[in-house]
């Protein structure tokens, strides 16, 4: 079997697990998807173009990279500029996109780690959230606070995120013959017709959205509960690793810049997802606002010299522990990379908060 047949038949397997969107927009508002090239010029180290698969729509969970195009860190970086694909519910999986045309995209951890287990040669290489987004909303007249208050409910999840809701079960060790779960789209609407009792979805994503139409929601932050995942991964291949490690930090120090303006002013990044980059989705601009503010309060940790993107070992070893319930078996070198994004910081200390 020639290593180019083995390459085809892991995407397919990819493809048929549906190992797609499954980043915090992959539940996230609804809207078109699409794919979007920007930025141009000459990059003195001959990176290329720096192409990202992003999770979902062109919302404010990517405003990061849309600070890296428009303000030029990928240039300066030393790529020739960028292509930020969108994600959207009839797109390939994010991971067999980067094993095949992008240099990089954006999942989470237990989607990578399914991939990882059949066979895909990907590493986390950093995380924009130090929390994960994902939640459990509800209607606060019949609100769900606690993973005991699941059981009795009829919960909804996308095919997208079955593998998260599956690892969270698992690690909380609930008894799933007392919760039943149906499929949906993704889209939280059946809570407030009471079609269900609670929608697993994204605490800067869905939620915002109703309490925007007028609905009082409750949510559940999974990682507040017992389930402590980073959020919104960058993948990339090993390959690019191993043979291409400069451009990894390139692309590394690009988004830490983006991020950290994010950080300083949410308004502008709202404007320009508003406007430039999601202008087609015709999104609401105060909503998007509240979504890009709750997206930051999940990257800061507290530390006043925060070294943004980066994972501890103690959040990569806690990230092991929790996806091993649900039947993943890795250890932290299987799935995480962290030597580049730990040279960033070390050559360029004055990037942290």
């Amino acid at each position: 079997m020639t290593a180019e047949f083995d390459r085809r038949q892991l995407l397919r397997g990819l493809a048929l697990g549906g190992f797609a969107l499954a980043a915090p927009g992959a539940l996230a508002a609804c809207g078109a998807s699409g794919s979007g090239t920007s930025g141009s010029g000459t990059g003195s180290s001959g990176f290329g173009i720096a192409s990202q698969r992003l999770a979902w729509i062109k919302n404010t969970e990517f405003a990061g990279s849309y600070f890296a195009d428009k303000n030029g860190y990928y240039k300066a970086a030393g790529f020739s500029g960028s292509e930020l694909i969108s994600g959207g519910p009839t797109a390939p999986p994010i991971e067999s996109d980067v094993l095949s045309r992008t240099f990089a995209g954006v999942s989470q951890v237990p989607i990578v780690a399914s991939a990882v287990t059949q066979g895909a040669p990907l590493k986390i290489i950093g995380a924009v959230y130090q929390r994960y987004a994902g939640c459990i909303m509800s209607m606060t007249a019949k609100p769900i606070r606690t993973p005991n208050d699941l059981y009795g409910k009829t919960i909804g999840c996308a095919s997208s995120s079955e593998p998260v809701w599956r690892a969270f079960l698992a690690a909380l060790r609930l008894d799933t013959s007392r919760i039943k779960t149906v499929p949906v789209q993704g889209d939280p609407i059946g809570i407030t017709k009471g079609e269900i009792d609670g929608y697993l979805g994204f605490i800067n994503a869905q939620a915002i959205d109703l309490r925007h139409k007028g609905f009082d929601v409750t949510t559940m932050l999974l990682a507040d509960v017992g389930f402590p995942l980073v959020g919104q991964t960058y993948i990339t291949t090993q390959e690019n690793i191993d043979k291409h490690r400069d451009k990894v930090k390139a692309f590394l120090k690009a988004e830490i810049q983006g991020w950290k303006d994010v950080l300083a002013n949410p308004q502008l990044a709202t404007d320009i997802t508003v406007n430039e980059y999601g202008k087609d989705l015709k999104l609401d601009p105060k909503a998007t606002l509240d979504s890009c503010k709750a997206g930051n309060k999940l990257i800061l940790n507290g530390d006043k010299q925060q070294q943004i993107i980066t994972i501890s070992d103690k959040d990569a070893a806690e990230n092991i522990k929790s996806i091993a319930a649900g039947g993943l078996k890795l250890d932290v070198g299987n799935l995480f990379e962290l030597g580049p994004i730990r040279e960033v910081y070390k050559e360029n200390p004055s990037l942290a908060l």
